[in-house]
């Protein structure tokens, strides 16, 4: 098989888990529910012209581009205005069509993607004082603006870091594409904030350095592999820096409006999908339901009854949180199986291995060589 039929397969591979994302995007491998496929999420439109700014900068025109791909070039014109993340998903399959593969699109997107790209969040962003405030900010309200992302906000005495989390489980390839460009714009768009300079931050990814890594190392801070998390990390002392821009008065402003908005988006997603986005490891497990429910403004005794009029419950909430973190982080990452135990939950390993067992079939070794041999 030659290099092109190689790259063509690559191709073909990565698309069908695109196209398979949009089913998986809050329940893993399952089709979503009647309620949960009303919640259509929608990034800003600029995410969709960026990927029309890399196809121009290649030598593509844009009419041809969006050729037989059913996007209305004037969805992409207007302003102040979202699209389904769906329509985003059709534009990097047809990058991928065309390049062949997807190695450092990421990389490429993310440099693209500036404060203003996140629209109202751009604005709020700059208003924040200092580095600390814009962090805990973006990393408080970006999910309504960013739905696919969930952040955590962790300061040490010494060390400060932002972890990133997909609120979804693609396939390897799309993996590394959407943190590659996640790291990569947090990165950017945190450095234009306090100045353009940001000396000693690193970015760290789960999974081993890509080969196309190379071609872009020396426009990115240092990068760490194999790392069992995607974060980005700097001395705690930074938290300090001041921003140019800040103004306390439209910092509350904006604060009081996001917070209107975060409201009127719990008031109408289904529980589940609530409880979901709360389910996020700090690295020794999960959130009980006692503190998901006080996140959600609710006793715990509300929680669960509304988790079983949507006959669900917090423990099968959980369970598919830590199958689908534990599959990520077996596939992608070189964390040993004890401590892929430890970041979702299990203080002894071999009850996390007949977890896994009773979840996928197979051990969680067998699961890893078996990866391996595909």
């Amino acid at each position: 098989m030659n290099t092109h039929q190689q790259n063509t397969g690559r191709a073909a591979g990565i698309i069908t888990g695109i196209m398979q994302v949009p089913l998986a995007i809050t329940s893993g491998n399952h089709a979503k529910s009647k309620g949960q496929q009303s919640c259509m999420r929608t990034v800003p439109v600029e995410f969709g012209r960026i990927v029309l700014q890399w196809a121009a900068e290649n030598g593509h025109d844009m009419s041809d581009y969006l050729e037989g791909l059913d996007i209305p070039s004037a969805l992409l014109n207007m302003e102040d205005t979202r699209i389904p993340v769906n329509v985003h998903y059709k534009l990097v399959q047809r990058a991928i069509s065309l390049n062949g593969s997807i190695d450092g699109l990421g990389y490429e997107l993310g440099m693209r993607i500036g404060l203003t790209t996140h629209a109202l969040t751009g604005y709020a962003l700059l208003s924040q004082l200092t580095l600390r405030e814009a962090i805990r900010f973006g990393v408080e309200y970006s999910p309504l603006v960013i739905p696919i992302y969930r952040g955590e906000f962790m300061e040490g005495a010494d060390q400060a870091s932002i972890v990133i989390r997909l609120d979804f489980t693609p396939e390897a390839a799309m993996q590394r594409y959407f943190y590659d460009m996640a790291l990569t714009a947090v990165w950017k768009g945190l450095r234009n904030l306090i100045g353009g300079v940001w000396p000693d931050v690193e970015l760290w990814f789960e999974y081993p350095e890509p080969a196309y890594f190379s071609e872009y190392s020396d426009q990115l801070p240092k990068c760490r592999f194999g790392m069992g998390s995607n974060r980005l990390c700097f001395p705690a002392y930074q938290l300090d820096r001041k921003i140019h821009t800040g103004d306390p008065v439209m910092a509350r402003l904006m604060a009081g409006k996001f917070q209107d908005q975060r409201a009127t988006q719990r008031a109408e997603k289904p529980i589940v999908d609530l409880v979901r986005r709360e389910l996020v490891s700090d690295g020794n497990g999960y959130p009980d339901m006692e503190n998901v429910s006080r996140r959600l403004f609710m006793s715990g005794r509300t929680l669960k009854r509304r988790l079983q009029q949507a006959e669900s419950s917090f423990q099968q909430l959980l369970d598919e949180a830590r199958h689908a973190d534990a599959s990520r982080l077996l596939s992608a990452s070189t964390m040993t199986i004890e401590e892929v135990a430890t970041w979702v939950g299990y203080g002894d390993p071999s009850n996390f291995s007949n977890a896994f067992r009773r979840w996928t079939g197979m051990t969680p070794s067998a699961f890893r060589i078996s990866l391996n041999n595909n």
